[in-house]
């Protein structure tokens, strides 16, 4: 009895230590690339964003069929202060426990969005007893000196009662999350800054900003130290709310991760929307101007996210680039929903390293939600994405090897881009669009990534566009040959071959409407001395 009580204890203290031991997600950089480790492996997030007021049961409790048909791994869902904490030290947790355990059951992972004191610009989900009494918890005031309804952000008060209501969250999710990890980061706010004025003019406020510009922030962009006026121009008063939005962020990051350590980041709401006045965008958030003073004033931030709702693909390439950066992970938080944005993901995960992306509004927020009709069905302005994520599910691992390799590569049908070449060490790749020709007209649906593999091998994943092969030019070599064209996919890193390709399937080599996944393996075969391409430029 007594050697069987001492293997029990055995077993029950080594499942206690794997329980504790377990690795938690982050985000790390290997090879000089990011990755958003989860259970210890890379993590793409194919996500879905709920809409602002949805995160209730009488909502989440009937829309799990349309994150199936979505084909998502990863919801995002809001968390809100005002339901966290009805009365101040008062909390409840009822509505996130029921999101937690339903989403675990669905096997979804999540990412929580605490809409607290900053929300699209505003402080609309605080308590009411916060928004009530603006004699304890000030707001912002505008350039007339009129309270805007913005939580001044130079409030130690404020700030004080936003972190303990982020402690208690915190330390909520650790005890009901932390052995299944289902809660994989945490958004902290939403879209920070203040909508309606440049920055806090309340009294507290100017003071500070009357003051020379704090030396941590000066030092570290290469300044002397001034005035915020003298150092920034017509930016100081954008930069000074960036400061001090970033610097209350990075406090309440900094609380949570000490009481439980998940990967932590702000969004944005881009400027780039409308015209570049601060306040008609929220004025000191993470925009693409302010990325460096959120980088010396919050560190405890893992990475900063652009929201992005442009049909534009220039400046939906521009912003993933100012993101994608040494310093930042990209990762797209908030996309929309349109056919656009399907070929717009594979721009991001191919070109600029994005370890995930969530399209928003997943949810029919505005339907009845006591009409059970209104939900049986994804809406089928998703259907596109609902068939990037069932594709790239299938190749997550090899793409993020790739991404980290700087192999991988992405294409897309643009106006005007009838072709586009890709170019590798040792072969150019040029894929044609339009296909299939009885789409319909204006619809641009042609996308592929493209990762080299090995020396002679690719993999191709895409819908809607044509491929060819050749060595590189001048390598010697005339054409490449296809030695092998296998369709399928991957569990984890290993390869699964559905079916061979060839006759008219290699001939033609064409990427179908329902998404294909291939792995080819090449052969270059050398030129001829005497070949058409040599004579048509030989000296006569």
């Amino acid at each position: 009895m007594t050697k069987k009580l001492t293997m029990l204890s055995l077993v029950l203290m080594c499942a206690l230590a794997l329980s504790y031991g377990r690795e938690l997600p982050k985000v790390v950089k290997r090879n000089g690339r990011y990755q958003l480790l989860v259970d210890g492996k890379p993590f793409l997030v194919l996500g879905a964003q709920l809409w602002n007021s949805s995160a209730w049961p009488v909502v989440t409790d009937k829309f799990w069929t349309q994150l199936r048909e979505l084909n998502c791994n990863t919801l995002e869902a809001p968390v809100y202060w005002q339901n966290i904490e009805p009365e101040p030290g008062v909390y409840n947790f009822k509505e996130l426990d029921n999101l937690i355990l339903n989403a675990r059951k669905e096997k979804l992972r999540l990412v929580l969005l605490w809409f607290a004191s900053y929300k699209n610009g505003s402080s609309t989900y605080a308590p009411p007893w916060v928004l009530e009494n603006p004699e304890k918890y000030p707001l912002m005031r505008n350039g007339y000196g009129d309270e805007i309804q913005v939580l001044s952000p130079v409030s130690r008060v404020n700030l004080d009662a936003d972190k303990r209501a982020f402690t208690a969250l915190m330390k909520h999710v650790k005890e009901l999350d932390s052995e299944a990890q289902t809660v994989i980061m945490v958004q902290v706010e939403n879209e920070s800054g203040s909508l309606g004025t440049d920055r806090d003019y309340s009294e507290a406020a100017n003071k500070l900003f009357d003051a020379n510009v704090p030396d941590k922030l000066a030092t570290g962009l290469g300044k002397q130290a001034g005035k915020w006026s003298d150092l920034f121009g017509i930016a100081a008063a954008e930069t000074f709310n960036a400061w001090h939005i970033a610097s209350y962020i990075n406090e309440i990051a900094d609380v949570g991760k000490a009481v439980y350590n998940l990967p932590m980041y702000a969004n944005a709401w881009g400027r780039e929307h409308l015209f570049h006045t601060p306040g008609e965008y929220p004025s000191g958030g993470p925009t693409t101007n302010m990325i460096g003073v959120w980088k010396i004033a919050a560190p405890q931030l893992d990475f900063l996210s652009p929201d992005i709702y442009i049909s534009n693909p220039n400046v939906f390439l521009d912003l993933c680039e100012k993101y994608d950066r040494d310093d930042n992970m990209l990762f797209i938080p908030e996309t929309a929903n349109c056919v656009a944005y399907a070929r717009f993901h594979f721009y991001a995960i191919g070109n600029y390293h994005a370890k995930g992306l969530a399209v928003y509004g997943v949810d029919p927020f505005h339907a009845d939600p006591h009409d059970k009709r209104t939900f049986d069905k994804l809406d089928e302005r998703f259907s596109d994405i609902a068939n990037n994520y069932k594709l790239l599910a299938k190749v997550a691992s090899p793409v993020l090897a790739l991404q980290e390799q700087n192999k991988l590569r992405a294409v897309g049908e643009e106006d005007g881009l009838n072709e586009q070449l890709v170019r590798f060490d040792e072969f150019d790749v040029l894929f044609d669009f339009g296909y299939p020709s009885y789409k319909e007209r204006g619809t641009r649906s042609g996308r592929a990534l493209i990762g080299q593999l090995s020396a002679n091998e690719f993999l191709i994943v895409g819908f809607d566009a044509k491929f060819r092969f050749r060595p590189k030019y001048g390598s010697g070599f005339s054409k490449a040959d296809y030695v092998l064209v296998e369709e399928g996919y991957y569990e984890g890193d290993k390869w699964v071959r559905e079916r061979l390709w060839n006759g008219d399937e290699t001939y033609h080599s064409t990427l179908t409407p329902r998404g294909t996944v291939l792995k080819i393996r090449l052969r270059k075969v050398k030129a001829s001395s005497q070949g058409p391409i040599r004579a048509n430029f030989e000296q006569k």
